[in-house]
Protein backbone atom coordinates (compact mmCIF):
# COMPACT_ATOMS: atom_id res chain seq x y z
CA UNK A 1 0.00 0.00 0.00
CA UNK A 2 1.25 3.53 -1.10
CA UNK A 3 0.48 6.01 1.49
CA UNK A 4 1.73 10.25 1.34
CA UNK A 5 2.54 11.26 4.83
CA UNK A 6 3.62 15.21 5.44
CA UNK A 7 6.82 15.65 7.56
CA UNK A 8 7.83 18.87 8.45
CA UNK A 9 5.59 19.99 5.14
CA UNK A 10 7.46 17.72 2.94
CA UNK A 11 5.27 14.84 1.34
CA UNK A 12 6.82 11.63 1.67
CA UNK A 13 5.68 8.74 -0.08
CA UNK A 14 6.15 5.28 1.47
CA UNK A 15 5.56 1.98 0.04
CA UNK A 16 6.06 -1.31 1.85
CA UNK A 17 7.43 -3.85 -0.43
CA UNK A 18 8.77 -7.19 1.00
CA UNK A 19 9.20 -9.26 -1.80
CA UNK A 20 12.93 -7.88 -1.68
CA UNK A 21 13.09 -8.94 1.81
CA UNK A 22 16.60 -6.82 3.35
CA UNK A 23 16.06 -3.88 0.62
CA UNK A 24 14.71 -0.31 0.36
CA UNK A 25 15.26 2.82 -1.96
CA UNK A 26 15.35 6.48 -0.61
CA UNK A 27 15.18 8.87 -3.06
CA UNK A 28 15.24 12.95 -2.89
CA UNK A 29 13.64 14.88 -5.61
CA UNK A 30 13.53 18.80 -5.82
CA UNK A 31 11.39 20.49 -8.36
CA UNK A 32 14.56 21.85 -9.98
CA UNK A 33 16.64 21.62 -13.51
CA UNK A 34 17.99 23.21 -16.57
CA UNK A 35 14.58 24.62 -17.27
CA UNK A 36 14.32 26.90 -13.84
CA UNK A 37 17.85 28.63 -15.36
CA UNK A 38 19.19 31.39 -17.68
CA UNK A 39 21.23 31.07 -20.51
CA UNK A 40 23.77 32.73 -18.18
CA UNK A 41 23.67 30.06 -15.48
CA UNK A 42 22.67 27.27 -17.90
CA UNK A 43 23.83 24.38 -16.38
CA UNK A 44 24.10 25.32 -12.73
CA UNK A 45 21.41 22.46 -11.37
CA UNK A 46 24.07 19.78 -12.40
CA UNK A 47 26.87 21.54 -11.25
CA UNK A 48 25.12 21.26 -7.90
CA UNK A 49 24.34 17.63 -8.31
CA UNK A 50 28.34 17.31 -8.69
CA UNK A 51 29.18 19.49 -5.63
CA UNK A 52 26.94 17.94 -3.45
CA UNK A 53 29.16 14.86 -3.13
CA UNK A 54 32.51 17.13 -2.74
CA UNK A 55 31.71 17.08 1.55
CA UNK A 56 28.64 17.92 3.10
CA UNK A 57 27.99 19.38 7.22
CA UNK A 58 28.77 15.75 8.95
CA UNK A 59 31.02 13.57 5.71
CA UNK A 60 33.80 14.46 3.60
CA UNK A 61 33.49 13.60 0.12
CA UNK A 62 35.19 10.19 1.03
CA UNK A 63 33.19 9.65 4.16
CA UNK A 64 30.23 9.58 1.76
CA UNK A 65 31.73 6.92 -0.66
CA UNK A 66 33.11 4.89 1.69
CA UNK A 67 30.03 4.53 4.64
CA UNK A 68 27.60 4.13 2.30
CA UNK A 69 29.66 1.46 0.43
CA UNK A 70 31.05 -0.35 3.46
CA UNK A 71 27.37 -0.78 4.43
CA UNK A 72 26.15 -2.16 1.23
CA UNK A 73 24.65 0.91 0.12
CA UNK A 74 24.62 2.40 -3.84
CA UNK A 75 24.59 6.09 -4.59
CA UNK A 76 24.14 8.65 -6.96
CA UNK A 77 22.31 11.59 -8.35
CA UNK A 78 20.76 13.01 -11.55
CA UNK A 79 19.66 16.33 -13.06
CA UNK A 80 17.03 16.69 -15.78
CA UNK A 81 15.39 19.57 -17.72
CA UNK A 82 12.88 19.66 -14.77
CA UNK A 83 13.88 18.06 -11.82
CA UNK A 84 17.00 16.90 -9.48
CA UNK A 85 17.13 13.77 -7.66
CA UNK A 86 19.60 12.39 -5.33
CA UNK A 87 19.01 8.25 -4.12
CA UNK A 88 20.94 5.63 -2.22
CA UNK A 89 19.68 1.93 -2.00
CA UNK A 90 20.60 -0.44 0.32
CA UNK A 91 20.08 -3.02 3.23
CA UNK A 92 16.88 -1.88 5.37
CA UNK A 93 19.41 -2.10 8.66
CA UNK A 94 21.12 0.77 7.29
CA UNK A 95 17.95 2.76 6.74
CA UNK A 96 18.88 5.49 9.60
CA UNK A 97 22.65 5.69 8.41
CA UNK A 98 21.48 5.91 4.42
CA UNK A 99 18.71 8.36 4.91
CA UNK A 100 21.33 10.65 7.23
CA UNK A 101 23.56 10.74 4.43
CA UNK A 102 20.91 11.84 2.40
CA UNK A 103 19.71 14.60 4.21
CA UNK A 104 23.47 16.16 4.34
CA UNK A 105 23.91 15.47 0.82
CA UNK A 106 21.13 17.54 -0.27
CA UNK A 107 20.90 20.00 2.33
CA UNK A 108 24.20 20.65 4.27
CA UNK A 109 26.03 20.51 1.22
CA UNK A 110 29.58 22.44 2.00
CA UNK A 111 30.92 24.28 -1.22
CA UNK A 112 34.98 25.15 -1.45
CA UNK A 113 36.20 27.20 -3.87
CA UNK A 114 38.90 24.58 -4.86
CA UNK A 115 35.98 21.80 -5.38
CA UNK A 116 34.38 24.22 -7.83
CA UNK A 117 37.27 25.17 -9.80
CA UNK A 118 38.19 21.09 -10.35
CA UNK A 119 34.60 20.58 -10.73
CA UNK A 120 33.90 22.84 -13.35
CA UNK A 121 37.03 21.01 -15.68
CA UNK A 122 35.43 17.90 -15.26
CA UNK A 123 31.85 19.11 -16.32
CA UNK A 124 33.20 21.04 -19.23
CA UNK A 125 34.74 17.27 -19.83
CA UNK A 126 31.71 15.63 -19.89
CA UNK A 127 30.08 18.19 -21.74
CA UNK A 128 32.36 17.90 -24.52
CA UNK A 129 31.99 13.71 -24.63
CA UNK A 130 28.32 14.42 -25.72
CA UNK A 131 30.22 15.04 -29.24
CA UNK A 132 31.45 11.00 -28.90
CA UNK A 133 27.68 10.62 -28.78
CA UNK A 134 25.75 11.71 -32.33
CA UNK A 135 22.33 10.57 -30.95
CA UNK A 136 22.82 12.22 -27.72
CA UNK A 137 24.48 15.25 -29.18
CA UNK A 138 21.30 15.42 -31.94
CA UNK A 139 18.26 14.95 -29.23
CA UNK A 140 20.14 18.17 -27.62
CA UNK A 141 20.80 20.32 -30.37
CA UNK A 142 17.45 19.26 -31.60
CA UNK A 143 15.72 20.19 -27.90
CA UNK A 144 17.12 23.42 -28.56
CA UNK A 145 15.87 24.63 -32.06
CA UNK A 146 12.34 22.64 -31.03
CA UNK A 147 11.71 24.94 -27.95
CA UNK A 148 13.23 27.93 -28.73
CA UNK A 149 11.90 31.02 -26.55
CA UNK A 150 11.34 28.93 -24.06
CA UNK A 151 13.52 27.54 -20.63
CA UNK A 152 13.21 23.88 -22.19
CA UNK A 153 15.44 24.81 -24.84
CA UNK A 154 18.21 24.85 -22.24
CA UNK A 155 20.27 22.00 -22.08
CA UNK A 156 21.08 20.12 -18.76
CA UNK A 157 24.97 20.54 -18.36
CA UNK A 158 25.10 23.62 -19.95
CA UNK A 159 27.50 24.81 -22.19
CA UNK A 160 30.97 24.73 -22.20
CA UNK A 161 30.87 28.73 -22.38
CA UNK A 162 27.74 28.80 -19.63
CA UNK A 163 29.54 26.79 -17.49
CA UNK A 164 33.03 28.41 -18.30
CA UNK A 165 31.54 31.17 -17.23
CA UNK A 166 29.68 30.50 -14.07
CA UNK A 167 30.84 32.37 -10.71
CA UNK A 168 31.11 30.34 -7.36
CA UNK A 169 28.62 32.66 -5.98
CA UNK A 170 26.12 32.48 -8.34
CA UNK A 171 26.20 28.80 -7.62
CA UNK A 172 25.15 29.39 -4.19
CA UNK A 173 22.75 31.49 -4.73
CA UNK A 174 20.67 29.21 -6.73
CA UNK A 175 21.77 26.38 -4.55
CA UNK A 176 20.19 28.53 -1.84
CA UNK A 177 17.00 29.37 -3.70
CA UNK A 178 16.26 26.46 -4.53
CA UNK A 179 17.31 23.42 -3.19
CA UNK A 180 14.90 23.87 -0.33
CA UNK A 181 13.09 21.72 1.76
CA UNK A 182 9.24 23.76 0.17
CA UNK A 183 10.80 22.21 -3.28
CA UNK A 184 11.43 18.74 -2.11
CA UNK A 185 9.31 15.19 -2.45
CA UNK A 186 10.35 12.32 -0.40
CA UNK A 187 9.80 8.63 -1.90
CA UNK A 188 10.79 5.04 0.09
CA UNK A 189 10.35 2.16 -0.96
CA UNK A 190 11.23 -1.34 0.10
CA UNK A 191 11.32 -3.78 3.29
CA UNK A 192 11.26 -1.07 5.89
CA UNK A 193 8.64 0.51 8.76
CA UNK A 194 6.72 3.15 7.93
CA UNK A 195 7.15 4.30 11.93
CA UNK A 196 11.17 4.07 11.42
CA UNK A 197 11.20 6.44 7.88
CA UNK A 198 9.52 8.68 9.41
CA UNK A 199 11.50 9.16 12.74
CA UNK A 200 14.42 9.22 10.55
CA UNK A 201 13.21 11.78 8.10
CA UNK A 202 11.86 14.00 10.71
CA UNK A 203 15.22 14.07 12.49
CA UNK A 204 17.66 14.70 9.63
CA UNK A 205 15.63 16.73 7.34
CA UNK A 206 15.02 20.44 8.07
CA UNK A 207 11.74 21.40 8.28
CA UNK A 208 9.78 23.16 5.08
CA UNK A 209 7.93 26.84 5.72
CA UNK A 210 4.79 25.78 3.46
CA UNK A 211 3.58 22.46 1.99
CA UNK A 212 4.78 21.19 -1.31
CA UNK A 213 2.61 22.51 -4.14
CA UNK A 214 5.32 22.03 -7.71
CA UNK A 215 5.05 25.89 -7.56
CA UNK A 216 8.96 25.95 -8.49
CA UNK A 217 8.62 24.76 -11.97
CA UNK A 218 6.20 25.88 -14.37
CA UNK A 219 7.57 27.38 -17.90
CA UNK A 220 5.26 29.00 -20.63
CA UNK A 221 5.63 26.64 -23.83
CA UNK A 222 7.11 27.76 -26.88
CA UNK A 223 7.59 25.53 -30.06
CA UNK A 224 9.15 26.54 -33.35
CA UNK A 225 9.27 25.11 -36.02
CA UNK A 226 12.84 24.42 -37.89
CA UNK A 227 14.87 22.86 -40.66
CA UNK A 228 18.60 22.75 -39.54
CA UNK A 229 21.78 20.56 -40.36
CA UNK A 230 24.54 20.28 -38.37
CA UNK A 231 27.96 19.09 -38.82
CA UNK A 232 29.07 16.11 -37.46
CA UNK A 233 31.71 13.46 -38.56
CA UNK A 234 30.22 10.64 -39.12
CA UNK A 235 29.55 7.64 -41.72
CA UNK A 236 25.85 7.68 -41.36
CA UNK A 237 23.53 10.59 -40.99
CA UNK A 238 21.18 11.23 -38.10
CA UNK A 239 17.60 12.49 -38.35
CA UNK A 240 15.38 13.56 -35.82
CA UNK A 241 11.52 14.83 -36.38
CA UNK A 242 9.96 16.46 -33.92
CA UNK A 243 5.81 17.18 -33.97
CA UNK A 244 5.24 19.58 -31.10
CA UNK A 245 2.56 17.59 -28.55
CA UNK A 246 1.10 18.46 -24.77
CA UNK A 247 2.36 17.48 -21.03
CA UNK A 248 3.05 14.68 -19.68
CA UNK A 249 -0.41 14.63 -17.50
CA UNK A 250 -2.59 15.18 -20.61
CA UNK A 251 -5.76 12.79 -21.00
CA UNK A 252 -4.14 12.32 -24.63
CA UNK A 253 -0.60 11.10 -23.18
CA UNK A 254 -2.38 7.23 -23.41
CA UNK A 255 -3.51 7.54 -27.06
CA UNK A 256 -0.73 9.36 -27.95
CA UNK A 257 1.40 6.76 -26.77
CA UNK A 258 -0.21 4.34 -28.61
CA UNK A 259 -0.07 5.66 -32.13
CA UNK A 260 3.90 6.42 -31.44
CA UNK A 261 4.41 2.45 -30.14
CA UNK A 262 2.73 1.42 -33.47
CA UNK A 263 4.66 3.96 -35.82
CA UNK A 264 8.19 3.07 -34.25
CA UNK A 265 8.18 2.34 -30.68
CA UNK A 266 8.17 -1.82 -31.17
CA UNK A 267 10.06 -4.24 -33.87
CA UNK A 268 6.86 -5.20 -34.82
CA UNK A 269 6.50 -1.25 -35.76
CA UNK A 270 5.65 0.28 -38.95
CA UNK A 271 8.84 2.08 -39.46
CA UNK A 272 10.81 -0.64 -38.30
CA UNK A 273 9.08 -3.00 -40.59
CA UNK A 274 9.06 -1.33 -43.69
CA UNK A 275 11.99 0.60 -43.48
CA UNK A 276 14.59 -1.53 -41.55
CA UNK A 277 13.28 -4.93 -42.03
CA UNK A 278 11.64 -5.03 -45.81
CA UNK A 279 14.19 -2.31 -47.50
CA UNK A 280 17.34 -2.38 -45.14
CA UNK A 281 17.74 1.08 -45.47
CA UNK A 282 19.10 1.96 -42.13
CA UNK A 283 20.14 0.25 -39.13
CA UNK A 284 17.98 2.00 -36.15
CA UNK A 285 14.81 3.97 -36.44
CA UNK A 286 12.61 4.23 -33.96
CA UNK A 287 9.71 6.83 -31.94
CA UNK A 288 8.60 8.53 -28.55
CA UNK A 289 6.60 10.96 -26.97
CA UNK A 290 8.84 13.17 -24.56
CA UNK A 291 6.90 14.68 -22.69
CA UNK A 292 7.25 17.26 -20.10
CA UNK A 293 5.11 19.38 -17.59
CA UNK A 294 4.83 21.70 -19.16
CA UNK A 295 5.01 20.77 -22.98
CA UNK A 296 6.13 17.46 -25.03
CA UNK A 297 6.51 16.42 -28.69
CA UNK A 298 6.34 13.10 -30.73
CA UNK A 299 10.00 11.93 -31.57
CA UNK A 300 11.34 10.24 -34.52
CA UNK A 301 15.02 9.28 -34.49
CA UNK A 302 16.89 7.28 -37.16
CA UNK A 303 20.29 7.09 -38.83
CA UNK A 304 21.26 5.88 -42.31
CA UNK A 305 23.90 6.23 -44.98
CA UNK A 306 23.40 9.30 -46.72
CA UNK A 307 22.70 8.59 -50.02
CA UNK A 308 19.53 7.05 -48.45
CA UNK A 309 18.39 9.86 -46.65
CA UNK A 310 15.68 11.17 -48.95
CA UNK A 311 14.41 7.83 -49.39
CA UNK A 312 14.04 7.12 -45.67
CA UNK A 313 12.50 10.66 -45.09
CA UNK A 314 10.11 9.73 -47.74
CA UNK A 315 8.64 6.54 -46.20
CA UNK A 316 8.40 8.44 -42.23
CA UNK A 317 6.39 10.80 -43.64
CA UNK A 318 4.47 8.29 -45.66
CA UNK A 319 3.81 5.71 -42.95
CA UNK A 320 3.03 8.52 -40.64
CA UNK A 321 0.09 9.53 -43.11
CA UNK A 322 -1.41 6.49 -43.50
CA UNK A 323 -1.53 6.36 -39.41
CA UNK A 324 -3.14 9.73 -39.73
CA UNK A 325 -5.77 8.89 -42.76
CA UNK A 326 -6.57 5.09 -41.93
CA UNK A 327 -5.76 4.67 -38.28
CA UNK A 328 -4.84 1.24 -37.26
CA UNK A 329 -6.51 -2.30 -37.16
CA UNK A 330 -7.89 -4.12 -34.53
CA UNK A 331 -4.39 -6.67 -34.23
CA UNK A 332 -2.47 -3.41 -33.39
CA UNK A 333 -4.98 -1.98 -31.23
CA UNK A 334 -4.76 -5.30 -29.32
CA UNK A 335 -1.00 -4.97 -29.45
CA UNK A 336 -1.24 -1.39 -28.14
CA UNK A 337 -2.98 -2.12 -25.29
CA UNK A 338 -0.68 -5.47 -24.11
CA UNK A 339 2.35 -3.22 -24.25
CA UNK A 340 1.14 -0.29 -22.47
CA UNK A 341 -0.24 -2.64 -19.56
CA UNK A 342 3.13 -4.33 -19.97
CA UNK A 343 4.91 -0.93 -19.52
CA UNK A 344 2.70 -0.33 -16.36
CA UNK A 345 3.39 -3.54 -14.08
CA UNK A 346 7.38 -3.48 -15.06
CA UNK A 347 7.46 -0.61 -13.15
CA UNK A 348 6.89 -2.85 -10.17
CA UNK A 349 9.67 -4.92 -10.71
CA UNK A 350 12.40 -2.69 -9.29
CA UNK A 351 12.17 -0.63 -5.62
CA UNK A 352 13.77 2.55 -8.07
CA UNK A 353 11.26 2.24 -10.81
CA UNK A 354 8.29 2.47 -8.16
CA UNK A 355 9.97 5.10 -6.65
CA UNK A 356 9.98 6.71 -9.94
CA UNK A 357 6.64 6.27 -10.64
CA UNK A 358 5.21 7.43 -7.55
CA UNK A 359 7.47 10.67 -7.50
CA UNK A 360 6.01 10.95 -11.28
CA UNK A 361 1.89 10.53 -10.20
CA UNK A 362 3.01 13.60 -7.73
CA UNK A 363 4.65 15.35 -9.75
CA UNK A 364 2.56 15.64 -12.65
CA UNK A 365 -0.77 14.65 -11.18
CA UNK A 366 -1.33 15.75 -7.54
CA UNK A 367 -2.01 12.41 -6.18
CA UNK A 368 -0.81 8.98 -6.40
CA UNK A 369 -2.85 7.05 -9.83
CA UNK A 370 -4.25 3.40 -8.51
CA UNK A 371 -4.09 0.99 -10.89
CA UNK A 372 -7.29 0.33 -11.43
CA UNK A 373 -7.73 4.01 -13.13
CA UNK A 374 -4.35 3.97 -15.30
CA UNK A 375 -5.52 0.31 -16.34
CA UNK A 376 -9.10 1.51 -16.92
CA UNK A 377 -7.38 4.14 -19.07
CA UNK A 378 -5.47 1.70 -20.97
CA UNK A 379 -8.76 -0.38 -21.47
CA UNK A 380 -10.63 2.53 -22.35
CA UNK A 381 -8.33 3.12 -25.54
CA UNK A 382 -9.75 2.35 -28.83
CA UNK A 383 -9.14 2.75 -32.39
CA UNK A 384 -11.12 6.50 -33.16
CA UNK A 385 -9.24 7.84 -29.86
CA UNK A 386 -5.69 6.77 -31.18
CA UNK A 387 -6.61 7.82 -34.58
CA UNK A 388 -7.62 11.23 -33.86
CA UNK A 389 -4.81 12.11 -31.18
CA UNK A 390 -2.43 11.22 -34.80
CA UNK A 391 -4.62 13.41 -36.50
CA UNK A 392 -4.01 16.29 -33.67
CA UNK A 393 -0.46 15.85 -33.34
CA UNK A 394 0.91 14.41 -36.96
CA UNK A 395 -1.84 16.72 -38.80
CA UNK A 396 0.65 19.61 -37.90
CA UNK A 397 4.14 20.86 -39.23
CA UNK A 398 6.83 19.06 -37.72
CA UNK A 399 10.83 20.38 -36.96
CA UNK A 400 13.30 18.14 -38.82
CA UNK A 401 17.45 18.13 -37.43
CA UNK A 402 20.00 16.41 -38.86
CA UNK A 403 23.82 15.65 -38.26
CA UNK A 404 25.60 15.81 -41.68
CA UNK A 405 29.26 15.52 -43.33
Amino acid sequence: MREIFNVGNIPVIFERVTSLPGLFTISVFFDTGSSNETKANNGVSHFIEHMAFRGTRDYSSEEISRLSEMYGGYMNAYTSKETTAYYIKGFSGNLELFIKLMANICFYPVFEKEDFEQEKQIIIDEINSIMDNPEEYLGEVAEEELFKGCSLELPVSGTVESVSALEFDELKRFYTENYISDNCVIAVCGDVDREDVLNCVSKYFPSAKDNYAGKFNHCIPAYSVVNRDFSFKSGQSYVQLMYPAFEYGSEERYPLSGGIMLLGGLMSSRLFQEIREKRGLCYNIEAESVLYKCAGYANILYSCAEKSGDKVLELVLSEIRKLVEKGISDDELTTVKNQLIFSYISNFETLESRVQMNFRHIYHYGRLLESDEIMSRIESLDRKSIQETAQKIFGGEYSICRLVK
